[in-house]
């Protein structure tokens, strides 16, 4: 046994590395353009100096004074040559001081701590930029491994362990258990990574309230009477039924239809509201009504609000007739439509599918409410970044430029732009790397560029897509997840048309793998599924429900207590008991010969007494059997005089052999 208290270099060693390598793989999860190095150093380097200033055990006031002065120090440093760190930032940095410092000063009361501030700022950076399941997965190895050495640290030290290395089966369950802790670590954060998915971003705040919203008025998932780009996703992933779709003449309802429930016209870069509007009561039964447009043919739509949308009135663009809805509230000119108090679930839509003309937009007496740029808007790189797209010349080719522009120089992921500057919009259009984000911010940078070339249009919000009604062919249902925000350019009396910026296969998208609806028809759906049946399979594994089952199990099944292990024979050297057991083997294998045959489940004693039924247990046998009980059992050493018995064993057995030769053998009650 080792002395307690003392612990080899080696695993003192290991454990270190392993504890940084955990630190460096957390902070290395962390986004780059939420945090860069500059103020990543600044939170992570005096924390550091602090903990190798504790082995000198100064006093508590120069350790305050000294953690004071160098924290102050790098975050000016990283103020003047950084700039401001976003808000994002600001979760992760109140936990890197603490975890640089207990990382580095090594001390025992900090592995635990250290480990579990590692796993915190692991998922932060899983809320801010998602998973990487190959830093998810060294994690959790380096996680484990360094549980392993923190406890064969502990065991050592009370003086529980012996001088060699453990047995092949203890080392084989410390494996087992190794592998079982890691696959319930990624299970959970599976688990948590699908919660986080119901959640909104943590970069902005609550969103306050707007003049159009009434507080009175309850609040639908996936739809708001507000345009907040730093406020979470517009549309939650609930999945909630909002609007059920279908046609009189029972055709399928197209599957990229837009139902416009607002829109909004006065810019800000952190938040867009809907302007002035001039509504009146409609008279009679509530009927919106326009002229059609000539060369267009009219079709016709029955909407059903569920419970989760009558605070809005959907409708597609285009609409020329909308009835009857009591307590209608309409603005013509603008294509704004309200009700008051909410009654009444179903409702007929005629509408006409029209396509953006190769004329100049024309707003009219709107104009000038059309073309507003938001205040603080940097106008020269954003003309820049215009200048470079060729975004320049007729109404139509800017639409065309500011579509393709956009697709290349971003991407669409359902999480919040990053970067560092201030507001969303601008790390969405300016930040180096990764530029990221949903329609919203599609919708409203290609709306500030086209107004800054001069092209008035607004932002409409609704749904889009929705997928296939289970209970009716033809019909398409509509929930939170569609929700879905696009642009709108007047053309006069065509009234306003859709221009949409975000790629085609992301708009309206779902977050699992039902989004193979919005590209064709219905019927087109079963075949994309069946040809990737994978897919299927692994959007069926990251379901919720199924997580949580397996999470269940994996739980339990670490809760259980372990099986109590057998007598271990640890004392006895693995050399003298193999020689015992090849020795013993040689014995058995000629009594076999002679008509007794051990079976596989008989001790040596039950063996031994079978002998001794039939007369042929000789002293010299049971001798054999004891000493080999000794070495296998008792801890004992394969001496001469052992080997001696089980030597002189073996020739009694031989001859007995021989003896038995010329006659039948005498078949045992347990022989074969």
């Amino acid at each position: 046994m080792n002395v307690a208290g003392q612990v080899r270099p080696a695993v003192r060693w290991l454990s270190a590395v392993l504890q940084l390598v955990c630190a460096a793989l957390a902070l290395g999860n962390l986004p780059a353009a939420a945090l860069p190095p500059g103020w990543l150093l600044a939170f992570t380097l005096p924390g550091a100096a602090l903990g190798l200033l504790s082995r000198l055990r100064p006093s508590a006031w120069q350790r305050f004074a000294a953690a004071t002065l160098m924290q102050t120090a790098a975050c000016w440093l990283a103020l003047e040559f950084v700039g401001p760190m976003t808000r994002p930032a600001a979760l992760a940095c109140t936990i890197l001081p603490p975890l640089a410092f207990a990382t580095v000063r090594q001390d025992e009361a900090d592995r635990s701590l250290a480990l579990f501030l590692s796993f915190c700022v692991l998922l932060i950076g899983v809320i801010l930029d998602g998973i990487d399941h190959t830093m998810l997965g060294a994690f959790v190895l380096a996680a484990c491994l360094t549980l392993r050495c923190a406890a064969h640290q502990q065991a050592r030290q009370l003086g529980r362990l012996p001088e060699r290395a453990p047995a092949p089966a203890a080392r084989g369950s410390a494996i087992a258990a190794t592998v079982l802790v890691a696959v319930y670590c990624l299970l959970a954060t599976l688990a948590f990574d699908r919660a986080l998915a119901c959640l909104p971003s943590p970069a902005g705040g609550p969103a306050a309230p707007t003049p159009s919203s009434r507080p009175d008025q309850p609040r639908s998932a996936g739809l708001a009477d507000d345009f907040v780009l730093g406020g979470g996703l517009l549309g939650g992933l609930g999945n909630e039924q909002l609007v059920r779709v279908r046609r009189p003449d029972g055709e399928a309802v197209p599957s990229d239809l837009y139902l416009r429930s607002g829109f909004f016209t006065v810019p800000d870069l952190d938040r867009w509201q809907i302007g002035p509007v001039r509504a009146r009561a409609l008279a009679g039964n509530g009927v919106f009504q326009r002229d059609p447009r000539p060369g267009a043919a009219v079709q016709q739509l029955d909407i059903e609000r569920l419970p989760g949308a009558m605070n809005f009135v959907f409708a597609p663009p285009s609409t020329c007739r909308l009835g009857s809805l009591p307590g209608l509230l309409a603005d013509h000119p603008r294509e704004w439509l309200r009700q008051t108090p909410p009654a009444g679930t179903r409702y007929r839509v005629d509408y006409q599918r029209l396509s953006p003309p190769q004329l100049e937009p024309d707003a009219g007496p709107l104009d000038a409410a059309l073309i507003r740029l938001p205040q603080g808007l940097d106008i020269h790189r954003l003309d820049a970044l215009l200048a470079r797209w060729s975004a320049d010349g007729p109404a139509a080719q800017v639409l065309q430029a500011v579509a393709d522009g956009l697709a290349r120089h971003c991407r669409y992921d359902r999480a919040e732009p990053v970067g560092p500057f201030v507001h969303p919009l601008e790390n969405f259009l300016f930040a180096d790397g990764d530029r990221r984000g949903f329609c919203m911010h599609f919708a409203s940078a290609a709306a500030l560029m086209l107004r800054l070339r001069g092209i008035p249009c607004r932002i409409g919000v609704g749904l889009h897509g929705g997928g296939p009604d289970p209970d009716e062919p033809g019909a398409r249902i509509y929930g939170s997840q569609h929700a879905h925000a696009w642009v709108e350019v007047p053309y006069g009396e065509l009234g306003y048309l859709v221009f949409d910026p975000t790629p085609p296969g992301d708009r309206g998208r779902t977050p699992t793998f039902a989004a193979a609806t919005d590209a064709g028809d219905v019927a087109d759906a079963p075949e994309a599924a069946a040809g990737l049946p994978w897919r299927e399979l692994f959007a069926w594994l990251g379901q919720g429900q199924v997580l949580a089952i397996v999470l269940v199990l994996a739980l339990i099944v670490v809760m259980l207590p372990a099986r109590t292990p057998r007598a271990a024979a640890a004392a006895t050297p693995a050399p003298a008991a193999r020689q015992a057991r090849r020795l013993l083997a040689r014995l058995l294998q000629q009594l076999a010969r002679a008509g007794h045959v051990r079976r596989h489940r008989d001790t040596l004693e039950a063996f031994a007494r079978e002998l001794a039924q039939h007369g042929h247990l000789c002293p010299e046998i049971a001798d054999a059997f004891a000493a080999y009980q000794d070495v296998r059992f008792g801890g004992s050493e394969l001496d001469a005089d052992r080997r001696e018995r089980l030597r002189r064993g073996l020739l009694v057995a031989q001859r007995l052999t021989k003896q038995l030769a010329a006659q039948p053998p005498v078949p045992a009650s347990g022989s074969q």
